[in-house]
């Protein structure tokens, strides 16, 4: 529980300088922090201290490390057996990680395209691939933007889903928006985290779930092309379109292997122009074939024209 967690660090510093016989600035003069980090820390006004301040902290008094360190949080849905493709657009999510190393403000990435086109799948997969980049985790909530059955995610929802994911207990979660947009930037500062944000309906279901500092970097995917959130907070778009048809063999191969689609080459130059390739298609098709081994390529290929 984060909030009980920091009052007893507090209270833990507060004890331990005044068995040392030390004032705050004392204590902030043998750290070389500010007396202001002193008081803050020892009033719990800091929800996520640096672990460096605690360090510089502890080893001043001699107080031991904690003893039971929150867990890291790596919320990420299963990878993608198999991906293959995008080569292009994984570089270009490379180098915008790359940038943002540098950047002084959170990195917003904008992945962009039409319905089963397979932004969730990339996403996903870069994900994956970078997760030990970021030493604080990697967080992921679905807005549900283009849910046929239920309304998409309001902001205060998905909030209550992060702030709960950095271990804040639900009853610590306050109910208003804005309290939840400033507890969330709290946690967050300092900290070096991927969001993942998929399938958002529009800018302003996004930008309350933004931190506020440097540190993080933001994956969106969306439908939209979210022109609001490239012009306001400068995200870095990345659109998704068709897979080349090499791309699509590359597909179905990974799904179906290698000697099936050898077999019959003319069918699956077929289903690779039927589904014009888009991921999704693609990824039915290969389903369809799987579940059913007797039924040729020849003989799917036939049933989508």
């Amino acid at each position: 529980m984060v909030i009980d967690h920091q009052v007893a660090l507090s209270d833990e510093i507060v004890a331990a300088r005044q068995r040392a016989h030390l004032t705050q600035e004392e204590l902030a003069a043998r750290t070389g922090l500010s007396v202001r980090s002193i008081r803050n820390l020892e009033s719990a006004r800091v929800l996520r201290p640096r672990p460096a301040t605690v360090r510089l902290i502890r080893d001043a008094l001699g107080l031991p490390g904690p003893s039971s360190p929150l867990p890291r949080p790596m919320q990420l849905p299963l990878d993608v057996p198999g991906f293959t493709g995008r080569v292009a657009q994984l570089a270009q999510l490379d180098r915008l990680l790359d940038d943002s190393l540098r950047a002084t403000s959170t990195v917003v990435v904008a992945l962009v395209g039409r319905n089963g086109i397979g932004k969730t799948a990339l996403a996903l997969h870069w994900a994956h691939r970078i997760a030990a980049r970021f030493a604080d985790g990697v967080l992921h909530v679905d807005l549900g933007g283009n849910r046929a059955q239920r309304s998409p995610a309001s902001p205060a929802e998905a909030l209550g889903c992060l702030i709960e994911a950095l271990a804040v207990p639900a009853g610590g979660i306050p109910r208003g928006l804005d309290a939840r947009v400033g507890l969330y930037r709290s946690l967050l500062a300092g900290r070096r985290m991927l969001i993942v944000l998929d399938d958002a309906r529009d800018a302003d279901q996004i930008r309350p779930l933004l931190p506020g500092t440097a540190g993080c970097t933001v994956l969106v995917t969306s439908r939209t092309r979210l022109i609001g959130l490239v012009a306001g907070e400068v995200a870095r778009p990345v659109v998704l379109d068709r897979l080349a048809p090499e791309e699509a063999y590359e597909l179905l191969c990974a799904r179906l292997g290698a000697h099936r689609l050898a077999a019959e080459p003319e069918a699956v130059r077929g289903i690779v122009a039927h589904c014009r390739g888009v991921p999704r298609a693609l990824a039915m098709v290969a389903a369809c074939a799987a579940v059913q081994p007797r039924v040729s390529l020849t003989e799917l290929a036939r049933r989508l024209r």
